[in-house]
């Protein structure tokens, strides 16, 4: 996700345009969105990193998975994180979670959850499942908060996706769709090298 935000910026600066004056799309079927308020048409545009790479995501993740604010985070890590019966998930890449991350998440990149990742029992082992490749018990294993980059990254619900496909259930994953941006915009400390 990382390399494609690099290789966008880098054609843009090649190509002399400017990143902030480009138009994009805000989801992969819309560039714009518009409505009518007291007979005046309105419209919503996006300036900035283009989507599909970068779109923006809705507040739902999945079916029976809670969307969480930052409040509910530190809540989260407060009661499940600290009795070490939850995870807080960073999905982003190495690189840019070893420059900074929500203060007490694990780093598994959103490739570790893929179906076709021949290390993916090892990481539903690693989770708290019984058997994971046979038949799967849930009843253990961790409650989790999957986050990613912010509200434009879709790699935090492509994990939980793959989670639910995989049978971890919906009650034991919760989304942060804020993410690492969204927490730092707001002020709260990052912490480096966790």
């Amino acid at each position: 996700m990382v390399s494609v935000r690099r290789a966008v910026i880098a054609a843009s600066i090649a190509a002399g345009s400017p990143l902030i004056a480009q138009s994009a799309a805000i989801t992969e079927s819309a560039s714009a969105f518009s409505f009518t308020m007291n007979g005046a048409e309105m419209t919503v545009t996006r300036s900035g990193p283009s989507c599909p790479s970068s779109c923006i995501q809705p507040m739902t993740a999945a079916a029976g998975v809670e969307t969480l604010g930052e409040l509910e985070v530190i809540g989260f890590l407060q009661k499940f994180v600290s009795t070490g019966s939850g995870l807080l998930v960073d999905v982003r890449m190495p690189g840019t979670f070893s420059s900074g991350s929500v203060p007490g998440a694990v780093n598994v990149p959103v490739a570790t959850f893929l179906p076709d990742n021949p290390y993916r029992a090892d990481l539903l082992s690693a989770l708290g499942v019984v058997n994971p490749e046979s038949s799967p018990s849930f009843a253990g294993a961790f409650s989790l908060v999957i986050f990613g980059s912010g509200p434009d990254d879709g790699a935090a619900r492509d994990a939980i996706q793959h989670l639910l496909g995989a049978g971890y259930p919906a009650n034991k994953i919760k989304y942060y769709r804020g993410g690492a941006s969204t927490w730092s915009a707001l002020g709260l400390n990052i912490s480096v090298g966790q």
